[in-house]
């Protein structure tokens, strides 16, 4: 609940995003603008807690010339990662067509459909304008939902990510608010409106994590079997293509599907159709058939093989789009591993990973008949995309401002079409295709679960948060003392402090000579420099500070040892020092406040985190109460939002305290 879910999972790294699309997103090396005497000063009538860090100004650190060379690796990397399963469809995509006594006319329809399968949703709708419609560098249904709620604020995102989030973007990135679209003001003003996003971003979410549990097993078996139905197989990694941008970058992709994929594919689903037309009696193995036989075992290792590691796309896109739910408290805590020093959107996550084979065996073994897991697969991906369409038509209407003509025809062809495509494999469902919507049933009551617990958690600390005014009064309540120590109080509010707080102090009846209140803040950057990690102010109160401490992705958060102590009392002293029109501007006072630091490291230095609960009153109702109590099943098993920061086991204190539901 505290630091790094709650400090800002955002602000500063939308600033990042902002400057730089992910199409040329490398490594970067931040600097910060020197720090002027009014960022230290406060105003206790200000709304904001604490001070905001300086702006980042972001330069790349490679030429342009390494920085195509990389890109083309990239593109490179993306024909295993993100096109494995595309490429491997021309493998069953004939030999899955129930045909009889096919002709040349059968061929050549089945030709055309792959071809303006191919053409219309791989190349126009996802790799020229899906793309283009990411969410800070991420893909996918999730962050589609993300960008309309960043821009819009028609979501009901947590609102730790209304206040980081919805300010810069909008402000920055498309000008004022106040020229919004008729549907946007109707999204605004309509909750019912917004719960149906809320559910369809949700549902997608939940199919293509599903996909990912079902690509795996379906690879297996077409391996084995040959099965599988020709849009699905054809279409899929479109879907994977657009989720999977987080990993690499648009230009990649884009170059590695229009210069290498797409050919090929027409090539040689125009080979194969030429040649059936003149074999059909070859129609159940028709690719191995025309496989020259010099050649032929070759092929047959190579494209066994390319089957089995088909689902990398899903997986991949599966570990992105449950790390965008995470970030945007939508889904549980879980360990994401950034496997890339320079690029945010690489990630990979074990105990996701390890669920996955758990529910892909227990898939195969369940239901072992290919054609009802084919079945399921086929409806899974149809669904995926037919909703992905409908947000990008949102993004199109509200945010790119889009002429309407062009919506229209853009929602028509590919409704229409993708819509055909579904009701083909909706009429499966009774034979296997009922297999994801039990999968998405079970992940989205988990997501809906965990949302709304956080909800009232959020509401519940911004009804009883502490403001300034309030603190100065607790302190001044006869029988409180402050007794010695130096004191790191972790908050996730940034308009204030903790209810956690008030609790402490009402119950210790003491607050530390020395206290720091301390947010950790998430920035889409590899690493922070030392002298940048770090940014503290005063608020006003003696003994009283705020503590932003600022990491990247690829930073080795540890706050052990009396290093991480020297920082913080070394920018202390630098701000009381730079501090004008406070009373310790006085050179005697600064010296006795900075010897008060070292007074209180010498009594000791302690680390306080909150521990909630829900309390859950006869006054709630069965449905508050089933969901409220899941929610704490699941807070309980997941991981925490403060990381690991290695902080000595002696100098911890968690702070219990029920939340009144």
């Amino acid at each position: 609940m505290l630091g790094g879910g709650g400090g800002g999972q955002g602000g500063s790294g939308q600033e990042l995003r902002a400057a730089d699309s992910a199409a040329n997103k490398r490594e970067f090396v931040v600097n910060v603008e020197s720090s002027s005497s009014n960022r230290h000063s406060l105003n206790l009538r200000n709304s904001a807690f604490f001070i905001p860090p300086p702006p980042l100004t972001i330069t790349t650190a490679h030429p342009e010339e390494r920085g195509r060379w990389e890109t083309v690796v990239l593109a490179y990397k993306t024909l295993g990662v993100v096109f494995g399963g595309l490429v491997t469809s021309p493998l069953y995509v004939y030999p899955s067509m129930p045909l009889k006594s096919p002709t040349e006319q059968d061929y050549l329809g089945i030709y055309s459909i792959m071809f303006w399968t191919l053409t219309l949703i791989g190349v126009v709708k996802y790799t020229s304008i899906a793309l283009k419609a990411d969410d800070q560098g991420e893909g996918g249904t999730f962050a589609l939902y993300s960008l309309l709620c960043r821009n819009m604020n028609i979501g009901i995102l947590s609102s730790k990510q209304a206040q980081t989030n919805s300010s810069l973007s909008h402000s920055v990135l498309h000008g004022s608010t106040e020229n919004k679209s008729r549907l946007g003001i109707f999204f605004e003003r309509s909750i019912v409106a917004r719960r149906v996003l809320l559910f369809i971003a949700m549902l997608g979410t939940c199919m293509l994590i599903g996909d990912g549990i079902l690509t795996p097993a379906i690879s297996v078996l077409s391996a084995m079997d040959g099965i599988r139905a020709p849009f699905p197989s054809v279409s899929k990694c479109s879907e994977a293509l657009f989720a999977d941008l987080g990993h690499f970058n648009r230009s990649s992709i884009q170059i590695a599907f229009l210069l290498t994929i797409y050919p090929s594919l027409v090539l040689t689903y125009a080979g194969q159709t030429a040649y059936l037309i003149k074999n059909p009696n070859d129609h159940d193995d028709g690719f191995y058939k025309f496989i020259p036989t010099t050649i032929y075992w070759p092929i047959f290792i190579i494209a066994t093989l390319a089957a089995v590691v088909a689902s990398q796309s899903l997986i991949s896109a599966t570990f992105s789009v449950i790390k965008q739910s995470v970030v945007l408290d939508y889904f549980p805590k879980i360990k994401v591993v950034h496997t890339s020093s320079n690029k945010e959107g690489e990630v990979y996550s074990p105990e996701v990973n390890c669920i996955l084979m758990i529910l892909c065996v227990a898939v195969i073994l369940i239901f072992g008949d290919g054609k009802d897991i084919g079945n399921a697969f086929g409806v899974v991906v149809s669904l995926v995309m037919l909703i992905t369409t409908i947000l990008l038509t949102l993004v199109m209407i509200m945010i790119w401002r889009t002429p309407p003509w062009l919506v229209a025809i853009y929602f028509f062809i590919f409704f229409t079409m993708e819509g055909v495509y579904a009701s083909a494999v909706l009429s499966k469902i009774p034979e296997g295709g009922w297999i994801p919507f039990a999968i998405s049933f079970i992940l989205a009551f988990i997501m809906f679960g965990w949302f709304y617990g956080r909800q009232k958690k959020i509401e519940y600390e911004l009804t009883h948060k502490i403001d300034l005014g309030r603190l100065g009064i607790l302190l001044s309540e006869p029988g409180i003392q402050r007794v010695p120590g130096f004191c790191f109080f972790y908050t996730n509010i940034q308009d204030g402090l903790t209810p956690i707080l008030g609790h402490y102090i009402k119950n210790m009846k003491s607050l530390h000579t020395v206290t720091i209140f301390t947010t950790l803040r998430y920035l889409l950057v590899p690493k922070v420099a030392a002298h940048e990690r770090i940014v503290v102010n005063k608020l006003g109160l003696e003994g009283v500070y705020g503590c932003v401490i600022q990491y990247g992705y690829a930073d080795s958060l540890n706050l052990e040892g009396d290093d991480f102590l020297s920082q913080v009392t070394d920018s202390l002293q630098l701000c009381i020092q730079n501090c004008s029109g406070c009373v310790t501007s006085d050179h005697e006072e600064v010296q006795e406040e900075i010897s008060t630091f070292e007074e209180a490291k010498l009594a000791g230095v302690v680390h306080i985190r909150g521990k909630t609960r829900f309390y859950i009153g006869n006054n709630c109702g069965w449905f508050e109460r089933s969901m409220l109590a899941f929610y704490e099943f699941l807070h309980s098993n997941c991981r925490s939002a403060l990381p690991a920061l290695g902080v000595p086991l002696p100098q911890r204190i968690e702070v219990g305290m029920l939340y009144e539901a």
